[in-house]
């Protein structure tokens, strides 16, 4: 049985309703205000919700903000009930996010349409994402020994040449032996790192995730930013336009999210083109912005990031690029931020938008 959450200050309205979805065969609870919505929408779990937008004290945008912040109610589909009047206020309703929305007065069969539209969109998306879940872990199954023994087969070769006939090697071609064995070593580290992060953020649960705040995140991007460009041999590529900010998350995620992103901007454009690193605050968001001139995302993978989901391997070798994405996209969920990507025919654009404001996770 399907569970409706109606949230209206109309008493007779929220009656009625409540009793005809009753009829219908859901289990239909009720709130008369914005603030008790919340409170039940927390502890029942609803599959649906359905909110007035005119209401005192917490209105039906700050129901919506925060139940959207929550993580068990983060993907409810959520339907605003306005009247004709407020236009202004339906508009809004949709800019922000809603799923649907009814006018009233309404029929209940115009609510019901409604009701139904959303519940088979969510169980569609559910269906999807229990899919990915199944694709990620056969991809990890199929993929990391790979990943693995690639770049540690080089370590031991080229140890073994040196070990075995280091009195027949110049100094140089020992030296050119040993920057091979640091540059597989440096990947397999990588590799490991990311497929530890991964782990540990897709298998904890929200509650070990305590945002806590984090000022001056300008000199965390300036730093790990000209540290990257440095590595590439590139500092003269890097544009950095950044202001003050804070954001509520642990610093070690901050920092292995950001130093993924700048990374990859680097090693998927071309020396003398523009990496440009950009962020901008507003009053419960900061934005930050990644941009590269260089091979970008094929469009038809946007959608599908996975570990180990490669763009352009036959154009150019990624080594594992998959895995840290996927890894820095969960962690940014977790932190209720958002992660995405734009292309055109100069590069990549990565759009990270974390909040600015305190949440309870």
């Amino acid at each position: 049985m399907k569970k409706v959450l109606f949230i209206d200050d109309n008493h007779e309205l929220r009656q009625i309703t409540l009793e005809a979805l009753e009829l219908e065969g859901f289990k239909a609870i009720g709130a008369e205000d914005g603030r008790q919505g919340i409170e039940i929408a927390k502890k029942q779990l609803p599959d649906i919700i359905l909110c007035d937008i005119m209401m005192p004290e917490t209105d039906g945008f700050e129901v919506y903000s925060e139940l959207r912040q929550y993580a068990p109610t983060s993907l409810t589909p959520f339907i605003f009930l306005t009247a004709l009047a407020e236009k202004e206020n339906l508009r809004k309703g949709m800019e922000i996010g809603a799923d649907d929305y009814v006018t009233k007065p309404f029929t209940l069969a115009e609510l019901l349409t409604t009701i139904y539209s959303r519940l088979i969109k969510s169980e569609v998306i559910e269906t999807r994402i229990e899919i990915r879940q199944k694709e990620l872990r056969e991809r990890i199954i199929n993929h990391l020994p790979h990943e693995l023994l690639t770049p540690l087969n080089g370590i031991l070769g080229f140890a073994s040449l040196i070990k075995d006939d280091y009195k027949s090697f110049t100094s140089n071609e020992i030296r050119e032996m040993a920057g091979e064995i640091e540059t597989s070593g440096t990947r397999l580290h990588d590799l490991i790192k990311n497929f530890i992060n991964y782990i540990r953020i897709a298998s904890a649960d929200d509650k070990e995730f305590k945002p806590v705040r984090l000022d001056n995140i300008q000199l965390i991007l300036s730093e790990i930013s000209k540290s990257i460009a440095k590595k590439h041999h590139r500092k003269s590529d890097l544009i950095l336009q950044l202001e003050y900010a804070e954001i509520n998350m642990e610093k070690d995620d901050f920092e292995y999210i950001i130093n993924e992103l700048v990374d990859n901007a680097f090693k998927f454009s071309e020396r003398e083109s523009n990496v440009i690193v950009t962020n901008s605050v507003s009053s419960d968001s900061v934005e930050i912005r990644i941009t590269d001139h260089g091979i970008g995302f094929p469009i038809e993978n946007i959608q599908d990031i996975g570990a180990f989901n490669q763009f352009n391997r036959k154009k150019l070798e990624q080594q594992g690029a998959g895995l840290g994405l996927i890894t820095s996209m969960l962690t940014v969920q977790r932190y209720h931020g958002s992660l995405s990507i734009t292309n055109d025919k100069f590069g990549a654009s990565i759009i990270l938008k974390l909040p600015a404001k305190t949440v309870d996770l």
